[in-house]
């Protein structure tokens, strides 16, 4: 008995399809988010004894505006994770984990420059990621310009950087040591606000 071609057609059709979408399957992403390693005792209360310090959206560079996690492979080359990604804009959350972590480091009420109370503010300040990644030795980076100033007058200007072995195939590790990165500038710009 001999199938008629497009019977025979339709099967191999059927069956390329079945063994393609079993082969295609992958893993699923994981996202992850930065948090503040301090916790502000009232985050959200007003006290009106306290100055006011206007915290500026922090600028991030264009090669982290994106969803998937970043490192390094060597002289100027960067991988993309498809699999590992930031749960929200990387700009947004280290400008949140910066807020909240300032909030509880610094006797003020820390707000960002767009609200009401900002105006009221005695000292703004800017901060500029200027590199944030794992290097190719498994080594969390972050280097930034930040600026304190009180009106007109700049009062602090400085570029810091920070380095923690993280690693270089765990995602979770890697987030753990940019975290720890963003917190130890958190802190040395406390240390330098002076009321």
């Amino acid at each position: 008995m001999v199938l008629p071609k497009v019977v025979i057609q339709t099967a191999s059709t059927c069956l390329i399809l079945v063994l393609t979408a079993c082969v295609g399957t992958s893993p699923p992403a994981q996202f992850y988010l930065l948090e503040p390693l301090t916790v502000a005792e009232g985050i959200g209360s007003v006290a009106s004894d306290k100055p006011t310090l206007a915290l500026a959206p922090v600028r991030i560079p264009q090669y982290l505006e994106r969803a998937q996690l970043v490192t390094a492979s060597g002289k100027n080359t960067y991988q993309l994770d498809e699999l590992n990604r930031w749960a929200e804009s990387l700009e947004d959350n280290i400008t949140r984990v910066m807020l909240q972590e300032l909030s509880s480091l610094v006797p003020a009420d820390v707000v960002l420059t767009g609200s009401q109370r900002a105006k009221q503010a005695k000292l703004r300040l800017v901060v500029t990621i200027l590199e944030f990644h794992i290097d190719p030795q498994g080594q969390a980076k972050l280097a930034a310009q930040w600026q304190v100033s009180r009106g007109e007058e700049v009062i602090v200007s400085k570029q810091s950087a920070f380095q923690i072995f993280a690693s270089s195939h765990d995602a979770q590790l890697k987030v753990q040591g940019l975290n720890q990165c963003l917190n130890r500038l958190n802190q040395e710009m406390a240390a330098a606000l002076v009321f």
